[in-house]
């Protein structure tokens, strides 16, 4: 098989097709593009053996299926929420009786009382966009480095989740991969033709990837989706409902893990993951103002995404090009002027880190650009719904108190007055059971007990690495790669 192939000198990057136009001027610099030929590889028995292994290796381990309960044991469940509920309005009305004794923790406390509660209240108003039978065109963009054993059946899936083929593309970027990434793309596109590759001969970052998608698109709605993700059946045409709306810029879909099997790592990413879209996402959705698109799944109008797209490309912080924290900039851009939702029925899987070390990089990574943000979109979210606003500055104010309150809490109050941190200790084993038991009832997974990892491990460590991030912010390395 044979396709034609344009390159860019200057930007070192070549944009190779099967079947479709190719650009007449480069997307990025407007300099004339060379053209040339190129041959597709031939599937081999062995690189076949190896996508299957891996597919059935996944899918042995999916956190695609929700397990629910019977109604017995979901009746019981809600009762124990309830109570739990209950337990923490307790707690916070000890803050108000014993303020005066620890006036800075009961503050904090009491503030993410109020927030985790107004959550859990808010989310549960939450619907998802109605099915109104929108089908734009969209063109689902995945750009990468270094995804050898997944992209392929990222792209397989994207092909396959059954939106109309005749109003769907996809383009793939290789961000300057060193393992065999690019050529598991001609791969895909010797069996999907309309796939559109495009090559960066050197890293260029994820920005640069997801901007030259969007350039190259000819369709009005953009579907982001990262390298180790993966479509559920129906996901493209749900997410893009929302967008029926003039005044919505973009959708976050949901995302689960996928390996959430692996070990007790990726189970606690997956009670995370879990509470962070169908609590805190559903709740901000109430009012149209997500804070993140994720880059798992996220829809987009291309409208609205060139409309920003330079500002964005040349996004500076402390007088550096932001190289990641590029999903979350990019809501950010849109949510000043746009409405962002959340759509709990588009759903999709992705493969999270596995190792500590991995983890603990990727989080910096996601604090840094969670610092950056917050100068950004501080200076507008004042302007959104009085309880959007809040709960976005208390989101992003909070965390930056808690190894302070942690530490008064269960070091200095203890040996300063004799005070036990018990009761401190209780409230936040009840609030972290309040999010537990959230999750075993809504998907009736077995990993609730991996919330406790999660809030141990913040608590001694994560907690603290939010400084470590302010400090480092300067820092614009992957860090994962």
């Amino acid at each position: 098989m044979i396709g034609m192939a344009c390159r860019c000198e200057y930007c070192e990057m070549k944009i190779m097709a099967v079947k479709g136009e190719l650009p007449a001027v480069c997307p990025f610099c407007q300099k004339s593009m060379e053209y040339t030929e190129y041959e597709l590889p031939e599937p081999q028995p062995e690189s076949e053996k190896a996508e299957q292994a891996f597919k059935d290796e996944l899918q042995s381990r999916s956190g695609a299926v929700y397990s629910p309960f019977k109604l017995r044991v979901r009746v019981v469940l809600l009762i124990l929420l309830s109570l739990t509920l209950g337990l923490t309005l307790i707690y916070k009305i000890h803050n108000v009786e014993y303020f005066y004794y620890q006036p800075l923790v009961n503050i904090y406390s009491l503030s993410v009382g109020i927030f985790i509660l107004t959550r859990f209240i808010l989310s549960s108003f939450y619907s998802a966009p109605p099915d109104v039978g929108y089908e734009p065109t969209v063109s689902v963009l995945v750009a990468c480095m270094n995804e050898e054993p997944s992209i392929h059946r990222t792209i397989d899936r994207i092909y396959s989740e059954g939106y109309p083929a005749e109003k769907l593309s996809a383009i793939c970027i290789n961000d300057g991969s060193t393992d065999n990434t690019l050529y598991e793309m001609l791969l895909a596109q010797n069996k999907y033709h309309e796939l559109i590759v495009v090559d960066f001969e050197k890293n260029k970052g994820k920005r640069h990837g997801m901007a030259i998608g969007a350039l190259l698109a000819k369709s009005e709605i953009l579907v982001y989706v990262d390298s180790d993700s993966f479509l559920l059946d129906g996901a493209v045409h749900k997410v893009v409902q929302g967008l029926n709306d003039p005044q919505v810029a973009a959708v976050s879909g949901h995302t689960d893990v996928e390996n959430v099997a692996y070990n007790t790592l990726t189970k606690m990413q997956d009670v995370r993951y879990f509470v962070s879209y169908r609590v805190m996402k559903a709740a901000e959705s109430i009012f149209g103002a997500v804070s993140c698109c994720p880059g798992c799944f996220s829809a987009y109008r291309r409208v609205c995404v060139l409309n920003v797209l330079d500002m964005w490309l040349h996004q500076k912080f402390l007088g550096k090009y932001a190289t990641y924290g590029d999903d979350r900039g990019l809501t950010n851009y849109l949510l000043k002027d746009y409405k962002i939702l959340y759509d709990d029925e588009a759903l999709a899987t992705t493969i999270v880190p596995t190792k500590w070390k991995q983890y603990i990089k990727q989080q910096a990574r996601w604090k840094r650009s969670w610092v950056r943000e917050f100068f950004f979109a501080g200076r507008f979210m004042w302007k959104k719904h009085p309880l959007a606003a809040i709960a976005w500055y208390l989101m992003t104010l909070l965390p930056f108190m808690a190894p302070i309150i942690m530490f008064n809490a269960l070091v200095l109050q203890p040996i300063l007055t004799g005070r036990s941190s018990i009761f401190y200790l209780s409230g936040v084993f009840v609030v972290t059971m309040l999010w537990s038991l959230y999750y075993l009832e809504k998907i009736g997974r077995p990993y609730w007990w991996s919330g406790f990892v999660f809030v141990v491990t913040y608590i001694f460590f994560f907690s603290w690495q939010g400084y470590y991030s302010a400090l480092t912010i300067r820092y614009t390395g992957w860090g994962t790669r």
